[in-house]
């Protein structure tokens, strides 16, 4: 029992110094074994009978989950008979069993584990046969673990054997306290959380890749949108420029009529702004091609000679240009918002108004279609 105790203390101490947290069971393979002292249990009659033995153990475990693990252990107990007499019996049970983990976020874990299996067993007497029997076990135990390194671990093992009896052998009870070396195989929890970051940085770089290439896409289905409107806008100024292009020639249209005399021009009262009928003609054609147009606007501009001041001039040349826009309006139905009316008094001479064909010539008044 000293002995058993010593090994106790080194393997708590040794642990304790040692020891490192291992949170990471999953999965992984286990092969251990171990020594210790084994204490029989016997009817009354059979109390004093025999003394400690010892115990060897060797097992394998597969974990399940962090928290089960399945067992399946071979154990060598010896309790030894005594006084003088040399006689022993001998136990060598194989069992499957389960161990719980109470908890494996610290340096040391500890569990429970129950099971059953079958017993090969011996009475050894010195110069007689050996007794053999066999049959089922059942086992039971508590045990903690101190784990060195993550592939190895030291531990304290307390189990209790219940062995049937056979013929004139009878049941047979031990409790036993064991010293354990384990060894695990797999990856293990410093592995493990590389291979978790690793496969966490791949997601996150997948994903900042996948959010570059949406904004990628994004940014080029904006340009695309982008390109597509100034196309649009380009095909609508340039549409509009035809427009504009093709109204101003029919304007000419009229002013070449009115150059044949074939209508009359805009005429007004001499040093007024009242509109001669003759003129309605002219402007009822001009307001059908505005009208044809209505996505144009239409500017009237009144001009006049240099005869009078400049500010009179300006004066009459919008009240004239007001006149033409009115009638357009309000006689021919042109839209009050796509025409606009602008004097420019004597300001844009297209002749001289050193004559008096200059002068008439400069007394006009012009129609400018333009873009809203």
């Amino acid at each position: 029992m000293k002995k058993f105790s010593i090994v106790i203390i080194a393997l708590a101490v040794f642990g304790g110094a040692k020891a490192y947290a291992f949170d990471w069971f999953d999965g992984r393979l286990s092969i251990g074994g171990g020594y210790g002292r084994a204490k029989p249990k016997l009817p009354y009659s059979y109390q004093d009978t025999y003394q400690d033995g010892s115990m060897w153990t060797g097992n394998i475990k597969y974990y399940l989950n962090n928290d089960v693990s399945v067992v399946a252990s071979y154990a060598d107990l010896e309790p030894y008979r005594r006084g003088n007499n040399q006689d022993f019996y001998r136990f060598r049970p194989v069992v499957a069993s389960l161990r719980y983990n109470f908890f494996h976020h610290l340096p040391f874990t500890p569990y429970a584990t129950a099971g059953a299996g079958y017993a090969w067993n011996d009475h050894q007497i010195p110069n007689s046969d050996t007794v053999r029997w066999k049959g089922f076990t059942y086992q039971a135990g508590l045990g903690l673990e101190f784990f060195i390194t993550e592939g190895t671990s030291l531990g304290a093992e307390a189990l209790y054997h219940s062995f049937e009896g056979e013929g004139s052998m009878v049941p047979y009870r031990l409790i036993s306290g064991v010293g354990t070396v384990n060894f695990y195989f797999g990856p293990g929890p410093s592995q493990r959380r590389a291979e978790e970051a690793l496969e966490q940085q791949k997601a996150q770089t997948a994903q900042a890749e996948a959010d570059a290439e949406a904004a990628r896409k994004q940014a080029q289905a904006a340009q695309q949108q982008q390109t597509t409107a100034e196309q649009q806008a380009d095909q609508a100024r340039r549409q509009a420029q035809q427009q504009i292009a093709q109204a101003q020639a029919e304007i000419d249209v009229i002013k070449q009529m009115v150059a044949r005399k074939d209508i009359s021009p805009v005429n007004f009262e001499s040093g007024s702004a009242e509109l001669l009928d003759e003129s309605h003609a002219t402007l009822d054609k001009v307001a059908a091609i505005a009208i044809k147009y209505p996505n144009l606007k239409l500017r009237v501009e009144g001009h006049t000679d240099s005869t009078g001041s400049a500010d009179y001039n300006q004066t009459l040349s919008q009240k004239r240009a007001d006149a033409v826009r009115d009638y357009l309006v309000n006689e021919a139905g042109l839209p009050a918002n796509q025409v606009t009316a602008v004097g420019f008094g004597q300001t844009r001479p297209i002749e001289s108004n050193d004559t008096a064909e200059g002068r008439t010539k400069n007394r006009r008044v012009e129609f400018v279609f333009f873009l809203p």
